[in-house]
């Protein structure tokens, strides 16, 4: 493949992860208020009648960005493989490898963003889209999941300041709680959040620069969530063993992934689970933002409490803020970092004919 024909094809790809990444985000319900989207979507929805393509100004605006943008995406990787594949026999093995986890990163990335923007949806009178109502069983557990690592920070905190740990639960309803005793609270109360958040962001970082490794990152993170939900998860206040289901069953899944599955699978599911992982503390901080003395029953939330205990002249909404910051600065760094500079040295490589 000449030069030419590769920027082409490199152009085409970048131009399909930013129809999708970008399309998707900035029209989601998370952006303005979901004005945007709203804006966007009755433009499609004009264009579909005046075409009479009914199908095409019915879908969902992220079902829309992602069928739309994902086949250029994939015609564009498929012959810049082709092109790479030419020259397999005297690559590097190792580049090979980080190349083609970069490639599956990027995937996962937009398809976190889909469940992401797609999570919550709701259709014409209120209703559940088709897209949502299939979706729910997934996004569902994933949720629960991201409520099992706020709790497990908080754990996890209270034991690295010398700190006890009683117990953390999680709730069919996505709510959840951490006992401890002792320890730092100044660095447990945030751990939660932020905890998530860091949790996500160093998953990321580590399965797209690491791809070589994922498999044995599955099984170690698999068994360290397993171990923890046998130590320290506990029934809720109605007696449910979600955290128990919860951690179990996430833990062997992963023990089994990177036991058995594929290298390209690992990377794909960890990076998806990483970026639901951190939007999800991210929007949770948000909302605490909106919301600073949302809690649970008497039980104050984390941003609150941490302002009640150390910042009495700055309130919860201010202190939620500045987590929200922190979140979404790690989050970015680990794209930018993990993803999009060692894809901008691949490129570069590619333009000059490397690959």
């Amino acid at each position: 493949m000449n030069r030419r024909s590769r920027w082409f094809w490199i152009l085409l790809l970048l131009l399909s992860v930013a129809w999708i990444g970008l399309g998707s985000l900035l029209t989601s319900e998370h952006v303005n208020g979901g004005e945007l989207g709203s804006e966007v979507s009755s433009q499609i929805q004009t264009l579909g009648s005046q075409m009479q393509v009914d199908a095409v100004s019915n879908l969902p605006l992220p079902v829309f960005f992602f069928a739309s943008g994902l086949p250029f995406a994939l015609i564009a990787i498929f012959f810049l493989w082709r092109s790479r594949k030419r020259n397999k026999a005297q690559a590097d093995p190792d580049a090979m490898i980080r190349r083609q986890g970069l490639l599956v990163s990027m995937l996962a990335l937009l398809f976190a963003l889909f469940l992401w923007n797609t999570d919550g949806a709701r259709g014409a009178g209120g209703n559940l889209d088709f897209v949502t109502a299939a979706l729910a069983p997934l996004l569902w557990p994933v949720n629960l999941f991201v409520t099992f690592i706020h709790e497990a920070g908080h754990a996890l905190a209270a034991l690295l300041t010398g700190g006890q740990v009683q117990g953390f639960t999680v709730s069919p309803n996505g709510s959840g709680v951490a006992v401890t005793a002792g320890g730092y609270p100044a660095l447990i109360l945030p751990a939660g959040y932020l905890g998530a958040a860091l949790f996500g962001s160093a998953l990321f970082y580590l399965t797209s620069r690491n791809p070589k490794w994922t498999r044995g990152l599955s099984v170690f993170l698999g068994l360290s969530i397993i171990i923890l939900t046998v130590l320290y998860a506990a029934p809720d206040a109605a007696g449910n063993l979600t955290a128990n289901v919860i951690g179990i069953g996430f833990g062997v899944v992963m023990v089994a992934l990177g036991w058995l599955a594929p290298r390209v699978v690992n990377v794909f599911l960890l990076n998806t689970l990483a970026i639901l992982t951190g939007l999800n503390a991210v929007m949770d901080l948000s909302y605490l933002v909106r919301s600073p003395d949302a809690g649970i029953g008497n039980i104050m939330n984390d941003a609150a409490a941490f302002a009640a205990e150390y910042t009495p002249l700055l309130p919860a909404s201010i202190i939620a803020l500045i987590w929200s910051g922190i979140a979404v600065f790690m989050l970015g760094a680990a794209v930018y970092f993990g993803l999009l500079k060692p894809a901008g040295g691949e490129i570069s490589g590619a333009v000059k004919g490397e690959i």
